[in-house]
């Protein structure tokens, strides 16, 4: 260890080093006529992180440790007191090696799996365009593709939450205290820096790649099967996405297209409703959009997928599918209190008078108005809420059922670690409880509205009500 670097039996000493430097930053600061109060976080604070750094850092092997340049600024920042910027380093980090992972991995797949609309898609084919995504799309993409893990998720998308709301990378007064910044410091090397790949997912880099490189037999697809169908149900929906991709790529060889066959209709079968909506509402895009060639490949897909029941020329389903993105997107960027209203006003041009909205795009539809209609754990945005309440109080028994269906849904149940939001789902439940003609929904909202909040994380009111819906 560098002899500079205080030891972490010896608080004092580091206290004496960074009291000098705090000292003299302070009186600098006086000569300037420039604040000095409040600047820096107190000592103890930064000896606290400074002290644990070496049994943290620990996780990491000599070769992390080399590529780990904003751990090195993070650091640095913790020893000058600046822990707003500490957070922002250590965000840079993890996602600078989130990228690298994605990149090493299979990028045609992971933007297969994580981008649903086939025109912003076509912007995606490097390395390079990763940096396009924002942050939340990039965890949520390595959630869903399993290089990181669903834990992971939850604590780096608290972590993001963090970082946008009390790190140097936006005006704020929020203090930070030694300790959750250490917390924070080691769920990301565990979860992300020291933490490669493993297990089915690198099962499925080794099957996309004998799907690309090689001529499969039935004896190999038949082998391939087996592994498919111990596969996580999650990274099966992933797969699917990303054998549609390469099936419909004009350009794709037509080998490939002859392995896709020998294999995709039993990840179809182990995939869920929602994910074979969205193959279903890409045939409709390439409709509308007049992308003949791959609409012909992505109809012969669910023909042999037995996927043909899926399919909806409604054009209405489009416009309100692009528009809940455009909607979520804005929640979980920068500044949504302002950006979601606009998204939210056009949306409900859509489904006024009625209500109705096509089967292909409702899952969806109710989910990002729900999570708009929670908020995050600042609130939500007023401006949008009259929006989201007119159109939740359009819902019909068939809504009622994908709101039920949400207590199933991973982004949903991460939500629910907020008690306000929790509160605030259950709540609305209440109130559109007596709206049902159905007697085994209204059943459902009274089992879900007699239980506890706790239930609903760990997916027990799902489990006593998932019959009834």
């Amino acid at each position: 260890m560098p002899e500079n670097l205080p030891e972490i039996q010896e608080p004092l000493q580091i206290n004496d080093q960074i009291d000098k430097f705090s000292s003299n930053l302070k009186l600098y600061l006086d000569s300037l006529d420039l604040p000095n109060d409040n600047i820096l976080v107190e000592i103890k604070q930064r000896g606290i992180v400074i002290g644990n750094m070496p049994n943290i850092i620990d996780h990491l092997s000599p070769e992390q440790r080399q590529r780990a340049l904003y751990i090195s600024k993070f650091i640095a920042s913790c020893g000058v007191g600046l822990f707003d910027s500490a957070l922002n380093y250590l965000w840079n980090e993890t996602i600078v090696n989130l990228r690298n992972k994605v990149a090493l991995f299979d990028l045609d797949y992971f933007y297969d799996s994580i981008l649903s609309n086939s025109k912003k898609r076509h912007e995606f084919k490097s390395d390079k365009d990763l940096e396009k995504l924002d942050d939340w799309e990039l965890i949520k993409g390595c959630r869903d593709t399993g290089i990181i893990t669903d834990i992971g998720y939850k604590h780096l998308d608290y972590i993001r939450d963090m970082r946008n709301f009390a790190s140097a990378a936006h005006p704020n007064h929020t203090r930070i205290t030694g300790l959750q910044l250490l917390g924070w410091l080691e769920t990301c090397i565990i979860e992300v820096l020291a933490k490669e790949p493993e297990g089915p997912v690198l099962e499925i880099k080794k099957l996309l790649a004998n799907v690309r490189n090689h001529k499969l037999t039935k004896s190999d697809a038949e082998a391939i099967k087996i592994n498919i169908k111990r596969m996580p149900q999650d990274l099966n929906h992933s797969l699917l996405r990303a054998l549609f991709g390469m099936y419909v790529d004009d350009s794709q060889d037509i080998a490939v297209r002859k392995n896709v066959e020998l294999i995709v209709k039993d990840v179809w079968n182990y995939s869920d409703k929602e994910t074979k909506n969205s193959i279903a509402y890409k045939y409709a895009v390439f409709s509308a959009n007049a992308e003949l060639s791959k609409k012909e490949l992505a109809k012969k897909f669910l023909s042999i997928v037995d996927g043909l029941g899926y399919i909806s020329e409604d054009l209405k389903a489009i416009e309100i599918g692009e528009i809940c993105e455009d909607l979520i997107r804005s929640h979980y960027g920068y500044n949504n209190f302002y950006t979601e209203e606009p998204h939210a006003k056009q949306l409900i041009k859509y489904v006024l008078p009625s209500g109705d909205i096509p089967s292909i795009i409702r899952y969806p539809y109710v989910k990002s108005l729900i999570i708009c209609r929670l908020g995050n754990i600042y609130g939500v945005s007023h401006s949008a809420l009259p929006y989201y309440n007119q159109m939740i109080e359009l819902f019909q028994d068939s809504e009622f059922n994908e709101l039920l269906k949400l207590l199933d849904d991973k982004e949903i149940i991460n939500i629910f670690n907020d008690g306000n939001r929790a509160k605030k789902f259950m709540e609305l439940l209440a109130s559109l409880k007596d709206k049902t003609k159905s007697e085994k929904i209204k059943k459902a909202f009274n089992i879900v509205l007699d239980g506890t909040i706790s239930d609903m994380k760990t997916r027990r009111a799902y489990q006593k009500i998932k019959d009834l819906i």
